[in-house]
């Protein structure tokens, strides 16, 4: 029987982000008035993880812990694993969802019929969820969406027949499977823009982003060419400033040159 509340799945990875874990889980199952899916995908955390996952065991519709294919592969088993729903997302096991926000980007698609997804303002907090910061979202644009991702994957929500239709997020991606799929979904219809914050994006040492900023660039610049056909300029001047190590004449011109070669190097190749 089809339940009458909108149902969503929620995939949480984690990977020995315990200490956050609960405050993820928690975040999820306060919001109301709709019917949510749990799965939470640890990939053999070495912390408290397992023991924060059983405390919330039976609000989890299904969870395992073992080393896996990574983050994107593991949100595609997580999907596959809970019952078919009108709507799927994942937060991170760092993020968390802010009261109702959830409820708020379901409320916004079951109005909205013509968008295939939402996405929603969201605050930056530290490992003390202080807010540091706003994400900068902004209204939709291609044009803008190719300089940057303006869209803050917490605050995000996809309708599961968009989802199939595109097969999930990329494997292939383990720093910006989100990026990329943000433009698969839009040969599927638009995306909304919901101006209200609905979500923490959680920013501490231990981020895959901070971690692994060579990688960030590597793969955003492969999804780029692989949906739009080519590399802005922006994004090849972002990365060659890595190379810079003072104001100097000198060093600007070092930097310039690395990513006018950067630059013709990825319209070639």
């Amino acid at each position: 029987m089809k339940s009458l509340k909108p149902t969503v799945a929620v995939v949480v990875p984690n990977l020995n982000q315990g200490r956050y874990l609960g405050q993820a889980l928690e975040s999820i199952i306060a919001q109301d008035n709709i019917t949510y899916y749990i799965a939470v995908m640890d990939a053999g955390s070495d912390d408290n993880s397992v023991e924060v996952i059983r405390k919330y065991e039976k609000h989890i519709e299904f969870w395992r812990s073992h080393p896996d294919d990574g983050q994107a592969a593991a949100i595609n088993e997580g999907v596959e694993r809970l019952p078919h729903s009108d709507y799927v997302c994942w937060l991170n096991a760092d993020d968390v969802f802010l009261e109702d926000g959830l409820v708020r980007m379901i409320n916004f698609l079951e109005t909205n019929k013509h968008f295939v997804a939402v996405y929603a303002k969201a605050y930056i907090t530290d490992a003390h969820n202080n807010i540091k910061d706003t994400y900068p979202t902004t209204s939709f644009s291609q044009s803008e969406l190719s300089r940057g991702c303006f869209i803050c994957q917490p605050a995000t929500l996809i309708r599961r027949q968009a989802w199939d239709e595109v097969d999930g997020v990329d494997p292939d991606f383990h720093m910006c499977m989100d990026y990329d799929l943000w433009w698969r979904l839009l040969k599927q219809g638009d995306l909304g823009y919901l101006q209200e914050y609905t979500a923490c994006s959680r920013d501490h040492t231990d981020t895959k982003t901070r971690n692994n900023k060579d990688l960030h660039f590597n793969e955003s610049f492969l999804l780029l060419k692989k949906n739009i056909g080519y590399v802005p300029w922006h994004w090849v001047k972002s990365y060659s400033l890595k190379y810079k190590r003072s104001d100097s004449f000198i060093d600007k011109i070092i930097v310039n040159f690395i990513a006018v070669l950067l630059y013709i190097k990825n319209q070639l190749y």
